[in-house]
């Protein structure tokens, strides 16, 4: 490696790696020049890697640059869609099929190359952007629906985003393209908080879960159990007993591998990660009551239904399509847009923070992947929170109250140029 100037603040970069020489010209300092330098390696050692990965599977890179490139649309239809199908179930199929039509519709016809310019994922943000939620699908007269949404979120537009660099990715792993993709995520509004449902609140909800016994006989379980355990819905319809275990006063959140299919395949908790919950007095009293009250096999739920249903559609399959009856009991308790499902498990997260339990322990028990998701959606509620509102009562104690602040004053010119100074207050 190295370094030659000219004529002032011209400079010349040369760098060799494994009989490769590159050359790079510029203007500026030596620090300038430098980094240069180091972008230039870090270039060739990747470039190097790419060729012993070729090198292993017997082309060249010659021969990949050589091959047709397919276009998004051909390698979605030929080379994704048949890899999803193994690897990815069937809700994550269905939840991807409108990020997919975004993409297709702006970008199908780009080669996959053309997708590795910055210039074109820009230019697919700003059409998302500019013209809004597009309708992929008629209504039964053959009309397109009401536009719901006429300016998209960012959230909403990452979605398409993350699946073309998934996208990318796998053709980069299988030669097809030469380098992988490097596409920014834009940044997502953080600004609307968690509100979980207050006491108040979750005593009115859980009140009135025992008009709907009729229909869904273990509401009131099913509800005052999710808040007993922060259980994320799909776990708590998909708890067997077999995954009770009283002896240590804990459940346990894992794959269902026989009595639980879902789309043809054994259920797995989400990331497949296991963990260990245990049982507070509450949870524990409401799983005793319950063996007195269903069936108790190693396979059988603890909540008996379809998938959520009654209780909550979790899939699309006829047996659990429709509305669950938790909607109807959060109507009646007056608190739609205020309470859902999911806000048990909120609550759950809350109360543990606000008792004083360590926020690492709380990450673990939710089962999350990583512990800044924790911090971001409960930190506010954590023992350093409660330390930050605590240190502001110093300004509210004071031995001797500080001396009153006076008003301003501010000179009023009079008639006559006589001047005179009134207070501003």
């Amino acid at each position: 490696m190295a370094i030659r100037f000219k004529s002032g603040n011209k400079y010349t970069v040369q760098v060799q790696l494994q009989g490769v020489r590159k050359t790079r010209r510029g203007t500026g300092t030596e620090a300038e020049a430098r980094k240069v330098e180091a972008l230039l390696l870090a270039e060739m050692e990747k470039e190097a890697k790419l060729d012993e990965a070729h090198r292993l599977v017997g082309v060249t890179r010659e021969q990949v640059a050589a091959q047709r490139i397919p276009t998004l649309r051909e390698f979605f239809e030929e080379r994704w869609v048949p890899h999803a199908e193994v690897t990815q179930n069937a809700s994550t199929r269905r939840i991807s099929k409108c990020p997919w039509n975004y993409a297709l519709y702006y970008m199908g016809d780009k080669l996959l190359t053309d997708l590795l310019r910055p210039s074109v994922i820009n230019a697919f943000v700003e059409a998302m952007k500019t013209t809004g939620g597009i309708a992929f699908t008629l209504r039964a007269d053959g009309q397109p629906p009401r536009r719901k949404r006429r300016v998209l979120t960012n959230a909403t537009i990452n979605q398409p985003l993350k699946l073309v660099r998934a996208l990318l990715f796998l053709a980069h792993a299988e030669l097809v393209i030469p380098t992988p993709p490097k596409i920014d995520l834009l940044p997502q509004d953080d600004s609307k908080p968690v509100l979980p449902p207050t006491e108040a609140q979750f005593t009115k909800l859980l009140k009135l879960c025992a008009d709907y016994r009729q229909v869904a006989p273990f509401m009131p379980e099913v509800v005052e159990f999710t808040a007993e355990t922060g259980l994320r819905r799909g776990e708590v319809f998909n708890l067997t007993w077999g995954s009770v275990d009283l002896d240590r006063g804990a459940i346990r959140v894992e794959m269902q591998s026989r009595g639980r299919l879902v789309n043809g395949q054994a259920w797995r908790p989400k990331h497949n990660k296991w963990r260990e919950v245990p049982l507070s007095a509450r949870a524990r009293a409401i799983v005793e009551q319950l063996r007195g009250s269903v069936p108790t096999g190693a396979e059988d739920l603890v909540f008996p239904s379809r998938s959520g249903a009654p209780y909550l559609r979790l899939d699309q399959t006829t047996e659990a399509s429709g509305k669950g009856f938790f909607f109807d009991v959060v109507e009646a308790a007056g608190l739609q847009g205020k309470v859902t499902f999911h806000g048990l498990r909120h609550l759950f997260a809350v109360r543990l923070l606000t008792r004083g339990v360590p926020i690492t322990v709380v990450s673990e028990l939710l089962g999350h992947s990583d512990i800044n998701l924790t911090v971001k959606r409960y930190g506010r509620f954590s023992s350093d929170a409660k330390i930050k509102f605590d240190s502001i009562r110093v300004l509210d104690v004071a031995e001797a109250g500080p001396a009153p602040i006076e008003p301003p004053r501010t000179l009023i010119a009079l008639e006559g140029g006589a001047r005179r100074v009134r207070s501003a207050g």
